[in-house]
């Protein structure tokens, strides 16, 4: 893939936010991450798509990528390549929403449409899934909405399996950890929830988050967490929707059904009001 002059100026503008100083300060090694506005693996409007002359393609994706049901539809694109109009209709509710979104989409050239049927476009051929993008978007949102320094793909020395964290962001100095899960939630294994509770006590941050991109229900998920988990408290819903769930000290999972900036937002609040007030003995 080639990047334009302008995304590789971006990308040198987004290294000066500190991020690597503040792991040096404290005491982590930073391997490598992955590049913030070059990074093959992360979706990027093509350049000759319909986008307007003073439009920045970073903050189109930006904006479309934070609605529920474009990653819904997204996801599935990515995923199963070609389908029929049809399979995109359950997955939506309203013709008019429906349009909206595949014009989008189109205009982009994220798909091509042929009568009732539809493709994955082929600018985007070497990407089979949004898993790197979902990691993009929410470390975008750090850096957009906190402004504060963010990144996604961090790999860092004395952490399980690599060190391979999906989102590390610095929050008034603390450190919050994001492990995204894109798939289905149903696909979540003892060995994910064994290595996401390994990776936050290596890395040992004040916030670590595992944020499931769905608008289901995420009972399930907790019963296996709080089955496998070793210490603290169990995880428990913080709040009436059982949207969020918070235990064992530091460890939040949320699911994305009001949206990833306000799940995320949420935690932030939990943690400010409530959680770093709390004394912890071990």
């Amino acid at each position: 893939m080639k990047f334009s002059s302008d995304e590789r100026q971006r990308e040198q503008e987004a290294a000066q936010d500190g991020f690597d100083l503040m792991l040096r300060r404290q005491g982590w090694y930073l391997i490598q991450h992955r590049q913030v506005y070059t990074d093959p693996r992360v979706i990027h409007l093509s350049r000759s798509s319909m986008l307007t002359n003073d439009e920045d393609p970073f903050t189109a994706l930006y904006e479309m990528f934070g609605e529920n049901t474009f990653r819904k539809l997204l996801r599935h694109v990515f995923f199963h390549q070609q389908g029929t109009i049809s399979d995109l209709k359950r997955m939506c509710s309203g013709e008019q929403k429906l349009a909206h979104y595949l014009t989008l989409m189109r205009e982009h050239l994220l798909i091509e449409l042929e009568d009732e049927q539809w493709r994955k476009g082929p600018v985007y051929k070497t990407i089979n899934n949004i898993g790197s993008t979902l990691e993009w978007y929410v470390s975008e949102w750090f850096r957009r909405w906190l402004q504060v320094p963010a990144r996604h793909g961090v790999t860092i020395k004395g952490v399980a399996d690599g060190g391979d964290l999906d989102v590390v962001a610095f929050v008034d100095g603390i450190r919050v950890m994001v492990e995204c899960k894109s798939g289905s939630p149903s696909q979540i294994s003892e060995t994910d929830v064994q290595l996401f509770f390994t990776r936050a006590a290596d890395f040992n941050p004040e916030i670590a988050v595992l944020l499931i991109d769905t608008d289901s229900r995420i009972d399930q998920q907790i019963d296996l967490f709080n089955r496998l988990r070793s210490s603290g408290d169990p995880l428990k819903a913080q709040d009436a929707g059982k949207n969020l769930y918070w235990g064992a000290r530091h460890i939040y999972v949320t699911n994305t059904k009001n949206g990833i900036g306000e799940s995320l937002s949420a935690i932030l609040r939990l943690y400010y009001s409530r959680i770093r007030h709390i004394s912890f003995w071990r």
